[in-house]
């Protein structure tokens, strides 16, 4: 009796055994990591939403294994969010991501705008700046002039590129900063309208780029790239002007 219990015993534990093997801990997998870079770099790198802290170029480490959402931010240029699937135990790479400037400018010109006296209706003298389109200021559209080119500029002055409020009958009201550089594409942006020697008008051999506020709080950055006429032999004085235009209203930065 005693040898059949023990035989059945055998059974039991074997199968005892049996079971215990088959719950052995799986090993973990082994987290991944992320390279990001970008163009300007400095951005910084937010995942799902949350910061982490880091900015491009740079690697996000100790990621588990799935799809992420990665998002750069700089100053300047719009938010971008880009998907990517990171794997166990590997680096997977972003990048370089070109980012977009958030800056709204638009480039205008060169365009020519003549002198005041002596001109015909196809020689305009002014100058809309939100559509770069010239205008006489005699003629049926002076009420979109921003600035005109005046044979005899205020106080005197002889030939200025000015506010068009010192014509007699415009109202449009624009003012003047004379910037410290040449290149219209340098990226300075304008100081604010209510700091520094603002004024109503430019000479019109200005060899630096001068910002402007006009009367519907925009702001441009104008520079004349060329000048010529003013005698019997070539006719009325013209100057050509380029400018960059910030359709934003009170936002100050340029390209």
């Amino acid at each position: 009796m005693k040898k059949l219990f023990f035989l059945s015993l055998i059974p039991f534990t074997v199968l005892l055994i049996t079971s215990c093997s088959s719950d052995d801990p799986v090993t973990p997998a082994e987290p991944g990591s992320l390279y990001i870079t970008s163009s300007p770099t400095g951005a910084q790198i937010w995942i799902d939403g949350d910061s982490t802290g880091y900015t491009t170029p740079d690697t996000i480490t100790n990621l588990d294994e799935g799809m992420y959402n990665v998002t750069l931010r700089l100053q300047d240029y719009n938010d971008t969010t880009i998907s990517i699937s990171v794997v166990a135990g590997e680096m997977s790479i972003l990048g370089p991501v070109t980012l977009v400037l958030n800056i709204n400018n638009t480039l205008y010109g060169p365009v020519r705008i003549w002198e005041t006296t002596g001109t015909t209706a196809s020689q305009p003298s002014g100058l809309d700046l939100s559509s770069g389109i010239a205008y006489g200021v005699s003629s049926a559209n002076n009420g979109l002039v921003d600035i005109y080119y005046s044979t005899d500029g205020t106080g005197g002055q002889g030939y200025l590129v000015q506010s068009a409020d010192l014509y007699p009958g415009l109202f449009r009201i624009t003012k003047f900063f004379v910037g410290s550089g040449s290149n219209l594409f340098d990226g300075v942006d304008s100081p604010d309208k209510n700091t520094g020697p603002w004024t109503n008008n430019m000479g019109d051999r200005e060899d630096n780029y001068v910002f402007l506020y006009d009367h519907d709080a925009h702001y441009s950055k104008i520079k004349i790239v060329s000048w010529g006429g003013g005698t019997i032999q070539t006719g009325p004085a013209w100057v050509e002007v380029q400018w960059y235009y910030n359709e934003t209203p009170l936002d100050k930065r340029f390209k």
